[in-house]
């Protein structure tokens, strides 16, 4: 409750002694002002005498907390709510646009409540054949390197390179949790499926979840690092390296990223 302090009872010594601890407020209450008043306080007014040696004195202050009506501007809507606010910060971070906040009585479990059933169920057979799948077009992809001319090299590393990205979406699918209702399983299916990729999939597994828990947030998300628009126009060799870092270098930008 906002109050602004009018009149209470308060004890102040020296700006080097401090209070006891043994004393305590007392409140006394009466419409609308609340008093406190310091406990163990002289009832008697005492005849102060002038002491040999110079000693620090004691001043009552009296105050009360008054309650004070909410301000104006608390009723205000937050900046994220204003369209000027965001399109300003859409110009800022160089975005089209952001959109509105959700209201407030929409919440994540509504969200899911919208979409249908099929989609949260875990379909053994689909999930061991996708591995089936992954399995048998990596050996085929080995074979071929191993096998191939020099010309058709390419084509067995892009082959290959496909398959193997199957191995990455069935230890993604572990992380989640949705390739099987045994969870061992899945840890077990989810680190062999990351070897082939020489990756680690415990600690990928976490930086994931972190992902999905700081989704599009510039600086918590761990898999999602925009630069900003001011960065990318004030410097000329960060705007050229992202340029030819997402272009004609994106695929040696991959492996320097793995």
């Amino acid at each position: 409750m906002a109050c602004t302090l009018a009149d209470s009872s308060f004890l102040s010594l020296g700006h080097q002694q401090r209070l006891n601890q043994r004393h305590g407020f007392a409140p006394l209450k009466s419409p609308g002002i609340c008093y406190f008043k310091w406990e163990n306080l002289p009832t008697k007014r005492v005849k102060h005498q002038r002491p040999l040696f110079p000693i620090k004195r004691t001043t009552i202050v009296r105050a009360v907390a008054v309650p004070v009506a909410p301000s104006p501007a608390d009723s205000l809507p937050s900046p994220a709510e204003s369209a000027e606010y965001r399109i300003q910060l859409s110009k800022t971070y160089g975005f089209r646009q952001i959109g509105e906040p959700l209201p407030d009585n929409v919440t994540l479990k509504d969200i899911i409540g919208t979409l249908p059933k099929k989609v949260f169920e875990i379909d053994d057979m689909k999930a061991w054949k996708s591995v089936l799948i992954s399995v048998t077009s990596y050996v085929l992809g080995l074979f071929m390197i191993s096998k191939s001319p020099w010309f058709l090299l390419p084509l067995a590393w892009a082959w290959t390179g496909t398959a193997i990205t199957g191995f990455f979406v069935i230890g993604h699918d572990c992380a989640h949790k949705s390739f099987s209702k045994n969870k061992l399983v899945e840890d077990i299916v989810g680190t062999l499926a990351f070897l082939p990729l020489i990756y680690p999939y415990e600690p990928w597994r976490f930086k994931h979840d972190q992902h999905h828990a700081k989704t599009n947030m510039l600086s918590e998300d761990t898999a999602w690092h925009p630069v900003w628009r001011e960065e990318f126009d004030s410097s000329p060799v960060l705007r050229k390296a992202i340029i030819y870092g997402y272009g004609p270098f994106r695929p040696w930008m991959s492996i320097g990223h793995w």
